[in-house]
């Protein structure tokens, strides 16, 4: 008897009336206990510590890579590999490829078939007869099931790859009432590579392995290059999807020799701009384009990102990260790839699955500790990236005459955000030390050293005089400490490069803007930087507290409506759907508003006259979106309407890009005494980051003086 066409038929018809979860069931149910006493735990591990598992017959080839990596991942755990056993605690079937026997020894384990045995890319992980079970629909559900053993092992998919060792255990085991079900609630999810570096044998096997550990099955094509790159082989044996031009290429059944070819209607290319390296995108912003369906680009209205199919499931859909080295992006793809299997991944924001995968890769302890540097981090380079410190229309706009030198305190947040870094460095292991560098370290310092090599630079040019700058200790002394940047950065990346024996020296792009040599107004020998430094600006002396510089300016973050903080409280409908987004723009948590919601805010000014009222949103990252207007009422006066979108790729949108915030201003004539300010959005996608009222409506500042 065909078990496997009874089955399929009996999971067609029991689809339809199923009112249970088909996506991540993580949960601790209650079952019936059998007639054998159930075990409260179900142990991996034998009593020499080493994990043993059964597999059926009959496997494909990236099942049999799944299972050597989660060897090596077992040795990394327990100090041994794990191996097959027959009448092992843990038991792999690939539904696909059983025989008629497999096939009834899995059905008799009352596993809930019908859910998943038609879906492509899904398993289940769960406990039956003191055994921990493993099925996988297909071939790649089966090898990403192996890889979710090694995650709740404490291997996670980044690990290896930023040369950490994950936390050692003498036994592994698993609760008996906990079960896993996951189904992808996107099919094709995968990566475009930019760079060429990625485009050899070594490297593609990187990817390809990288790819099965974050459960993304699709390599997109960027524009049908890099055709030739494509290792036929790698992409075979891991079961890699090829899409070009909306058409996806995968290999069918069971000795996959037949190929398949799929046309996506919808495709969310993320970070598809040259304003947005997924690296140094914005944990919050990322999250903004995951979740908006209005970010999609449909094959009937090719790169249209306003517009998409009236009939659209997610299935349907392809999420592509365009990127060019996942190094430097690992907690975005990781964000991305979780996203794309269950839309509730992230059960909170993306501030908690910060603290959550940190603690899953140093530890909770250590996790806890490091998770406030990188907010810090990702809230002091939303106020300038790296990238984008050296810019093509001049310089940058932080201002030393402004807030007792708005540009030496910005830097002096980055030499605190480094001093902590450095004082947690020195308390760890000497097994994560590299992985610190490589996730904390490195992206903190290289933005601190590339925001001092270029902001320095910029105030030595500002300083000095025409033909008088080796007279002017004060430019001279800038210069140096900007050079000493530079040369810091570069012994940075010198590091980097010889970590795990050189394997990534070749991706460490020393050849990038914003690693090159400052520009001085002169040159300064080697042997004086060091004793011109001395007449530098000192931070940690120099300042007065940013209060005793405001008392003529009044600017708030968005989150502080109302009276107080994190307590919205907007009239109507429209409260409950207004959002806080943690790690997104100058304040680090942006309000998005939708269409007709209002936020509303009271301050006291001792000044009177003239001020000039500048609103802060997060710039519009839909191409084609008309309109995105909000309407600004102080004390309930007629509303100034500000129209925040700017045209796409021009050079005012460019510079919002830069800048992390796009900005309107309008004047208004206020009196002494309390005052009130109602903004509302007059569309979607509005997110409200800062507001400001200066009475000094000729001030030029860059950083909105907010008390931190």
């Amino acid at each position: 008897m065909n078990y496997k066409k009874i089955i399929i038929g009996a999971a067609l018809t029991l689809a339809c009336f199923s009112c249970l979860p088909v996506n991540a069931l993580t949960s601790n149910r209650s079952k019936k206990t059998e007639a054998q006493a159930v075990a409260p735990k179900v142990y991996w591990t034998d009593s020499n510590g080493r994990v043993t598992y059964s597999i059926n017959a009959t496997t494909a080839p990236v099942v049999k890579i799944a299972l050597r990596e989660f060897a090596n991942d077992m040795k990394a755990v327990t100090g041994l590999e794990a191996r097959e056993k027959s009448n092992a605690p843990i038991q792999i079937y690939q539904l696909d490829l059983l025989s008629n026997k497999e096939f009834s020894a899995v059905e008799k384990l009352k596993i809930p078939l019908h859910q998943f045995i038609t879906a492509k890319d899904a398993f289940y992980i769960g406990v039956r007869k003191n055994r921990l079970i493993v099925v996988g629909s297909n071939a790649r559900g089966t090898a990403y099931a192996i890889m979710q053993l090694s995650q709740l092992a404490g291997v996670t998919p980044f690990m290896a790859w930023h040369d950490l060792q994950p936390q050692p255990h003498s036994s592994i085991s698993t609760p008996s009432k906990q079960e896993w079900l996951e189904i992808p609630r996107i099919e094709f999810r995968g990566l475009a590579l930019n760079g060429s570096q990625w485009m050899n044998t070594k490297n593609y096997s990187r990817i390809a392995r990288l790819m099965l550990r974050l459960k993304c099955n699709t390599l997109w094509k960027v524009d049908g290059m890099h055709d030739a790159a494509y290792n036929k082989a790698v992409v075979d044996s891991f079961d890699i999807c090829l899409a070009d031009n909306y058409k996806v290429t995968e290999l069918t059944g069971k000795k996959h020799k037949k190929k398949r070819r799929k046309t996506i209607e919808n495709v969310k290319m993320v970070c598809d701009n040259n304003q947005m390296e997924m690296g140094q995108t914005a944990p919050g912003l990322l999250l903004e384009m995951l979740n908006n369906r209005d970010y999609l680009e449909t094959k009937s209205g090719h790169r249209d990102k306003s517009h998409r199919s009236t009939v659209h499931n997610d299935e349907d859909c392809a999420w592509i990260a365009n990127i060019s080295n996942p190094l430097t992006a690992s907690l975005q793809l990781s964000m991305m790839m979780e996203l794309a299997w269950d839309k509730n991944a992230l059960t909170r924001d993306c501030k908690s699955y910060l603290d959550n995968w940190l603690s899953n890769l140093f530890g909770a302890a250590t996790g806890k500790k490091i998770a406030p540097l990188m907010e810090e981090y990702y809230r002091l380079t939303s106020i300038r990236q790296p990238a984008y410190m050296i810019m093509p229309y001049g310089d940058t706009e932080f201002h030393s005459g402004e807030f007792g030198n708005e540009l030496e305190r910005h830097l002096y947040y980055f030499d605190q955000l480094k001093a902590k870094a450095a004082a947690i460095e020195r308390t760890l292991p000497a097994g994560q030390k590299d992985g610190f560098f490589e996730i904390v370290k490195y992206p903190i310092f290289s933005a601190a050293l590339i925001a001092e090599k270029e902001l320095e630079a910029q105030e030595a040019r500002h300083i000095a005089r025409p033909g008088l700058f080796y007279k002017d200790d004060e430019a001279k002394a800038a210069a140096a400490v900007s050079l000493n940047a530079y040369n810091t950065l570069k012994q940075l990346n010198a590091y980097y490069a010889r970590i795990g024996k050189g394997k990534w020296a070749n991706f460490i792009n020393v050849k990038s803007s914003e690693m090159q040599a400052p520009q001085l107004p002169g040159t300064l020998r080697a042997n004086e930087i060091k004793s011109l430094m001395a007449d530098a600006f000192n931070r940690n002396t120099d300042f007065l507290a940013l209060s005793s510089y405001t008392n003529d300016i009044i600017a708030k973050n968005a989150y502080e409506w109302q009276k107080g903080y994190n307590a919205p409280q907007s009239q109507g409908k429209d409260a409950e759907r207004i959002r806080l987004i943690p790690l997104l723009g100058h304040s680090n948590k942006a309000v998005k508003l939708p269409k007709g919601a209002t936020l509303n805010y009271t301050f006291y000014s001792r000044n009177g006259g003239d001020a000039r009222f500048t609103l802060a949103v997060i710039p519009c990252y839909l191409e084609n979106v008309k309109n995105m207007r909000v309407s600004v009422s102080i004390d309930r006066a007629e509303p100034v309407v500000c129209q925040m979108k700017e045209i796409f790729n021009s050079k005012e949108w460019k510079f919002d890009h830069w800048r992390g915030q796009s900005l309107k201003n309008f004047y208004v004539t206020l009196s002494s005494g309390n005052h009130t300010i109602e903004i509302k959005a007059l569309d979607d996608n509005v997110i409200i980051d800062q507001w400001v009222v200066d009475f000094d409506v000729d001030r030029e500042y860059y950083v909105f003086p907010v008390s931190r």
